[in-house]
């Protein structure tokens, strides 16, 4: 079931896009369409704990002091919902990235385009696993649950012990206990936390976990205290937003695929053009090439590396051409025009 909110004060419009969305989605997935005539809306049911959405369709207020403020109040405190951003201008595409929009739409919305990026929200959302999200006053960890051995718990510590490693942070057992259950975990010991689905065998004294011994006690003690210095917050996030890592993004800013938002995993090349066999993002446009140009984030440098593969070549901002099969470093926020088109990808 994917729960959709519709954000907007015009009735016309709300009823338009619920009945899109109704259409779309009838292949692929059961939804629940609930309207929220304003911000003040969506903030009143947040804050009852009433609001149960997982991708939210927010209208812009042109104003510019509220334009993004409900993105902005639901960032700042990481309430688990995406968000696709519908406006009658093209001018504000790179801020609603910022506030990690799935897709900005200007307004009348294309079915064409919303039924694709429907069908490219449910496909992510499907692929992506609940993950562990731990924040602490120095860093912020991302833990798959479904690949969790056991927890162990050591003095003021914690100790995710996964099939690819291990992960420590501070926490108590308990607040961990907490949010993973009804997922599997079963509470053996008062410093371990066991993954059902990894047991080999059980008994009065151990469980063997992946090969592992693991005690069984008979009582459970108080946990370790945590000293205050090291505040841990332990979520779960089922949103795409809340479950990505740092890193690269194409915000498409003009041109045909305006508004699209398209994230890009670490270290990896992402390409543009025109066929589809060739490239992973298709503009289907004479101007634009075959295998048009490749974007890839560098995750160390924070930069990213830019490479013209095309015949109508790849521009920066100040019109300065970059040289065909050169590869370049352009920093976050840097723009490249398509060709002669008037297609413009700036950097995320």
């Amino acid at each position: 079931m994917l729960k959709i909110g519709i954000c907007d004060e015009d009735i016309n419009s709300v009823k338009r896009l619920h009945d899109l969305l109704v259409k779309i989605t009838f292949p692929y997935s059961d939804i629940e369409i609930c309207h929220f005539e304003n911000g003040e809306a969506v903030i009143d049911s947040i804050q009852k704990e009433q609001f149960a959405v997982d991708l939210l369709f927010v209208e812009i207020n042109m104003n510019q002091k509220e334009r993004f403020r409900i993105a902005e109040w639901i960032r700042k405190r990481n309430i688990d919902v995406d968000i696709i951003f519908m406006s009658d201008s093209k001018d504000y595409v790179y801020e609603g990235y910022m506030y990690k929009a799935f897709a900005y739409y200007v307004k009348p919305i294309k079915e064409e385009i919303l039924k694709k990026d429907v069908i490219r929200y449910l496909e992510e959302r499907n692929y992506i696993a609940e993950v562990l999200t731990i924040n602490t006053k120095s860093k912020e960890l991302h833990i798959p649950i479904h690949k969790i051995i056991y927890f162990k718990s050591e003095k003021r510590r914690v100790t995710a012990y996964m099939l690819t490693g291990e992960q420590s942070f501070y926490a108590k057992l308990d607040e961990v206990q907490k949010m993973v259950e009804g997922r599997g975990f079963v509470r053996c010991h008062q410093s371990y936390l066991v993954n059902s689905n990894f047991v080999d065998s059980y008994g009065r004294t151990e469980i063997i976990v992946q090969g592992i011994s693991v005690p069984v006690s008979r009582k459970y003690y108080e946990d370790m205290e945590i000293r205050e210095d090291d505040s841990t917050n332990i979520r779960i996030y089922r949103s795409l937003a809340m479950n990505r890592k740092r890193g690269g993004a194409i915000v498409f800013v003009k041109g045909k695929l305006l508004g699209t938002i398209l994230w890009i995993q670490c270290d990896k090349e992402i390409t543009v053009g025109r066929n589809g066999a060739t490239a992973d993002v298709v503009i289907n446009e004479a101007r634009i090439s075959r295998l048009h140009c490749g974007i890839r984030y560098n995750s160390e440098t924070d930069n990213y590396s830019v490479i013209d593969y095309s015949t109508n070549g790849i521009f920066r901002s100040n019109g300065e051409r970059i040289q065909a099969k050169d590869k370049i470093c352009m920093s976050v926020g840097e723009e490249i025009r398509l060709g002669h088109s008037e297609n413009i990808i700036r950097l995320g």
